[in-house]
């Protein structure tokens, strides 16, 4: 079981605040430059370091520019986590735009919105992931399209899969929690993480800046896209490694009970 944390919901807003110190500057240089994204980096770092204990990188060593991570996705803490721990942009669902704070923020940096529902932009949406890629700036991209519940892969949406040609490299990679100990998290305490349904975020914020964590991002073997590789194998191929990577996380959980 999670240790509790005292005050972990003021801790998490005053870590919140402590990136928001960094905004001036942020504004203060051009948008999408070198210097943007350094300071987006520090933002994340600081929000991550006030929500988890400490953030591990596992497995092989992340590539450089131009790659297109492939990630599952259980909660919004996902987002400072991997953000401060690659150098790297994120695909975001468009409906991100509006949230409070994050949409504008999100909208400043990196960030490449798309509406996977859309089916007929695909094409469209490909070539702008496209364009970041041959750029030299790498993202991540949440194949499954929503948040799981943390104990489950779900099966990934192959639409934007078509982008990967444009990418150096391609590097699954699988994000996962432990306890502030390094012990097993219960079932109970991976869904109050995933952030589903309909939960508002203040709420899951509250609820998880009061469990004790720490974060691992395990890193699978990267390859190059393959001319003619079809979107639903690569994404399969790409699941499939995810899958092992997560694996490995809950393994090394039980490992250290």
């Amino acid at each position: 079981m999670t240790s509790s944390r005292r005050f972990g919901a003021l801790t998490a807003v005053a870590g919140l605040a402590h990136g928001l110190l960094l905004v001036p500057g942020w504004l203060g240089v051009p948008r999408g430059s070198l210097a943007a994204a350094r300071y987006e980096r520090r933002f994340m770092q600081r929000v991550a370091r006030n929500l988890v204990r400490d953030v591990a990188l596992t497995g092989k060593e992340p590539e450089g520019p131009g790659t297109l991570y492939i990630s599952n996705h259980i909660s919004w803490m996902d987002i400072p986590v991997l953000g401060g721990a690659l150098d790297t942009d994120f695909i975001a669902k468009s409906d991100v735009k509006s949230w409070p704070l994050i949409g504008p923020l999100s909208r400043r940096s990196g960030t490449l919105f798309v509406a996977r529902e859309e089916r007929h932009r695909v094409h469209h949406q490909a070539d702008l992931i496209g364009q970041k890629l041959r750029s030299g700036r790498s993202l991540v991209l949440f194949a499954e399209g929503t948040t799981s519940d943390g104990l489950t892969i779900l099966p990934f949406r192959s639409s934007l899969f078509e982008a990967a040609t444009h990418a150096q490299r391609i590097q699954p990679l699988a994000i996962g929690y432990h306890a502030g100990d390094g012990g097993r998290l219960s079932d109970d305490e991976m869904c109050a993480i995933g952030w589903t349904g309909d939960e508002e975020l203040l709420p899951n914020l509250g609820k998880v800046s009061r469990m004790s964590l720490t974060a691992e991002i395990r890193l699978a073997e990267s390859f190059a896209p393959e001319q003619g590789l079809s979107r639903k194998a690569l994404a399969e191929r790409c699941r499939a490694a995810v899958i092992d990577a997560y694996a490995a996380i809950r393994s090394a959980e039980k490992r250290s009970e």
